[in-house]
């Protein structure tokens, strides 16, 4: 079950297989806090790509990274909440990568704007700082191409678990990633060419682990 909230303050739980579908309409804004325990709700979310994952201890887990491939250059390995797609949204999590310590490469991802496996936004936070490293990315039927300024420190530099929140304004395309307890964004981008769709997280081609997930948006 994904438990969820309603603008209204009525709290209910709804079936993974009719999701935000049955119990929402346009325009409504809901919040889901997906449940992590137990293999079994490893149904709630659509797995993209090459990767294995699993749920244990309370955390959605990419226990084996994917293989980057295909006709464009995207993450390997992503999962995707089976909601209906928002326009406006927040999207919240406690992440870190489970990467070999002493590689700068290491990476997790949180995925807004999701309409396909060729078209959506993903925060790349990593160890080092370069062309495709720890920014905001689109992936829009090509090549995934960089928005963000690429001036950042590297932001996951460790094995410890870090606060993550992205904020997407549909209308005026701004993009802001918050880490731990930040109280500016250490990551922005202003992009419009997707206006709505669903959320998740997942890793480029490292492995990671991903809890406490919190979703706060409006439905399309």
């Amino acid at each position: 079950m994904i438990a969820w909230r309603t603008g209204s303050g009525l709290a209910a739980a709804v079936a993974i297989g009719l999701g935000l579908a049955a119990s929402t309409t346009a325009g409504q804004q809901v919040t889901v806090r997906p449940s992590l325990e137990g293999p079994e709700r490893l149904r709630d979310w659509t797995l993209d790509g090459t990767g294995i994952w699993t749920i244990a201890n309370g955390a959605l887990v990419l226990a084996t990274a994917g293989k980057p491939g295909g006709p464009i250059r995207r993450p390997a390995a992503l999962a995707i909440l089976q909601t209906e797609p928002f326009t406006g949204v927040t999207l919240e999590a406690e992440v870190r990568s489970t990467a070999p310590a002493d590689l700068d490469v290491r990476d997790v991802l949180m995925i807004v704007g999701y309409e396909s496996p060729t078209r959506f936004y993903y925060v790349h936070l990593s160890g080092r700082t370069d062309a495709v490293h720890n920014g905001i990315f689109l992936v829009a039927d090509a090549d995934r191409r960089r928005l963000d300024a690429g001036t950042t420190p590297p932001q996951l530099k460790d094995l410890a678990w870090h606060r993550v929140r992205v904020e997407r304004d549909p209308a005026s395309g701004r993009l802001d990633v918050f880490v731990n307890d930040a109280g500016t964004p250490v990551l922005r981008a202003i992009d419009t060419t997707i206006r709505a769709g669903r959320v998740g997280v997942g890793s480029f081609d490292e492995t990671g682990e991903f809890r406490s997930l919190v979703v706060t948006g409006t439905t399309q």
